[in-house]
């Protein structure tokens, strides 16, 4: 197993049998249990996980909790076009933007590498042209 996954295993085990309140004592807690890391990889790796603070603690969300379809968010697109062959910008509801990349992402789209949201435009990276002529056809599918 890679460093990363078994750091991310450890963080989920500990969330699920501790209580912890910040990510300072879920630092200790690493290291504890031999893992040393800093604060801006654990706040990736809580991300990454889909973890949440609820009620004070932080707990591992259900991958239903996480994100919204893009089929659900389909009333928010409002259209997207290439930018260069290995890009293609999404244009969104003002304010919209972050949950249509986590749709996107979510939804491991084939040849996606990449989100950058705005408040109303996701710039969507891409391996290739053919990728981002399958994902604009996708999004315009959804506005018609």
């Amino acid at each position: 197993m890679s460093p990363i996954r078994e750091r991310r295993a450890l963080i989920r085990r500990l969330l699920e049998e501790n209580e912890v309140a910040s990510q300072a004592e879920l630092l200790s807690l690493l290291a504890d249990g031999g893992c040393e890391t800093t604060q801006p990889v654990l706040s990736r790796d809580l991300r990454k996980l889909g973890v949440a603070k609820r009620a004070g603690v932080y707990v591992l969300l259900e991958e239903s909790e996480r994100v919204t379809p893009l089929e659900s968010l389909r009333a928010l697109l409002r259209g997207a076009r290439p930018a260069g062959p290995h890009m293609v910008v999404i244009t969104t509801e003002a304010g919209a933007a972050n949950a249509i990349a986590r749709a996107l992402e979510a939804q491991s789209l084939d040849g996606l590498v990449g989100t950058i949201a705005g408040d109303d435009t996701v710039f969507v990276a891409l391996e290739s042209p053919a990728a981002g002529r399958r994902l604009q056809g996708l999004v315009e599918s959804l506005i018609r």
